[in-house]
């Protein structure tokens, strides 16, 4: 996909962006969702007309787990997923942030097509699954980190964000994001705060309290100090030698990990859908080439023989 169009020469299966792309590599990894999700809705929510937002339309306080699952569909979904899938993702978010205006607290007016603010939304998901890959799985070269940060700018356009809304990269892409929370922009609100409690406790029954109560202290940890300091927690040296052990065990565990256990269900989906286009497509040149030669012998067996 180049400038939100479409890439026609790869096949449908293979989604937005396919095998041997950089976020295909990165965003498979489940200690990526663990370490970037809810880091990333957190920075989101730290935007004042973001949390407004999700403050007024979304039902993360009657269905946490509910709006928890429809985000992580959406966004591993328009990863992962086929084109045709894409599509109707996308035209479902299009149509729900339609609806999505209003004005915060302050009365600033805000809306969800707002190509500002989806770009705001959009750079938390990269920043957040670039750290987190990077703290959790392995080391990147800048290329690869540059890479990845392409793929999603080409992306962008599907989202509602013009082409010329994106910094050139993705250092700039950071320096911008830090500005924004150096310029007061971004700043947790009261009601950021009181929506970043449900994203930090969303209730999930399937996971044991120590699991939670670890994702929610390497949360913490990843946000940038002011944001950090805004949702209300406090950091240490304790607390920072501790979260760097584990994140160095992380990254010598979890690549000796089969990928059964390391990549998401979505990512291996894909994975299939990949193998099921090869194999479908060594299967139509062989049948050429069982063609060519069955119409070679009967040309060669057609021929009038020599007359001695």
């Amino acid at each position: 996909m180049a400038n939100g169009q479409w890439d026609e020469q790869m096949p449908p299966e293979f989604g937005l962006f396919g095998p041997g792309s950089v976020t295909w590599r990165v965003d498979r990894e489940i200690a990526v969702l663990l370490g970037s999700g809810s880091r990333a809705l957190l920075l989101q929510v730290a935007h004042p007309k973001v949390a407004a937002a999700v403050a007024d339309h979304s039902r993360y306080r009657s269905d946490p787990l509910g709006r928890l699952r429809d985000t992580l569909d959406a966004i591993y979904g328009f990863a992962f997923e086929d084109k045709r899938r894409v599509e109707r993702i996308l035209e479902h978010i299009h149509a729900l942030h339609t609806r999505v205006r209003g004005q915060t607290l302050d009365g600033e007016p805000y809306s969800a097509l707002d190509p500002h603010l989806l770009l705001w939304v959009y750079s938390t998901l990269i920043d957040s699954s670039l750290l987190a890959y990077e703290t959790f799985v392995a080391p990147l070269e800048q290329a690869e980190r540059e890479r990845y940060y392409a793929e999603f700018r080409d992306a962008g356009p599907v989202w509602g964000i013009p082409p010329e809304c994106f910094p050139d990269s993705l250092a700039s892409l950071r320096r911008w994001m830090a500005h924004l929370i150096e310029n007061g922009e971004v700043h947790v609100t009261p009601q950021g705060r009181h929506v970043g409690r449900y994203i930090l406790a969303p209730g999930a029954w399937w996971m044991p309290p120590p699991a939670a109560l670890l994702m929610r202290f390497v949360t913490v940890w990843l946000l940038p100090p002011p944001l950090r300091a805004g949702f209300g927690y406090d950091w240490g040296p304790r607390r920072e030698r501790l979260t760097e052990t584990l994140a160095a065990l992380s990254r010598i565990v979890v690549p000796r990990l089969p990928h059964l256990m390391r990549d998401l269900p979505l990512a291996r989906a894909a994975d299939r859908r990949v193998r099921g286009v090869a194999w479908q497509a060594h299967a139509a040149r062989e049948r050429r080439r069982s063609g060519s030669r069955d119409g070679a012998r009967r040309a060669s067996s057609a021929r009038p023989r020599d007359l001695w």
